[in-house]
């Protein structure tokens, strides 16, 4: 039996980094687009619990000012865990609040589309397929 400890599988399927490894990181790029009233915010990478609270910082300054309608693209998105569908929760409600038009955009089919759909964000925030 090995000294080393068992370690979890990442998102991706790959073996979580050992101990001397270096540490774990995750990359999510958040690109906004403002135009007139509205927000075009696209999400790619990976999101999780590593990055979870700059991502909603960016996501959030990308709300700011107040547009009449957000959208929120996560078709470049490969990875999302609890920490990033908790995200979509919290922003669904900001703008329901702030009475802001809102939508989750996703891949047609993918792993990403399968998580939001089951932990039922559609139910804070209308969800709807590419085109």
């Amino acid at each position: 039996m090995s000294d080393r400890p068992i370690l979890p599988a990442g998102g991706d399927g790959w073996a979580a980094p050992g101990r001397n490894d270096g540490p774990a990181a995750t990359q999510a790029t958040v690109v906004v687009d403002r135009r007139e009233h509205t927000a075009h915010i696209a999400v790619s990478g990976e999101l999780d619990l590593a990055n979870a609270k700059a991502v909603e910082q960016q996501i959030l300054r990308g709300v700011g000012g107040e547009p009449t309608a957000v959208t929120l693209d996560l078709t470049g998105l490969r990875y999302i865990d609890s920490a990033g569908l908790w995200i979509l929760f919290r922003l669904g409600t900001h703008l329901a609040t702030s009475k802001i038009a809102g939508e989750v955009v996703v891949a047609a089919d993918g792993p990403v589309r399968r998580m939001v759909e089951t932990a039922g964000v559609a139910d804070a925030i209308p969800v709807r397929p590419q085109r």
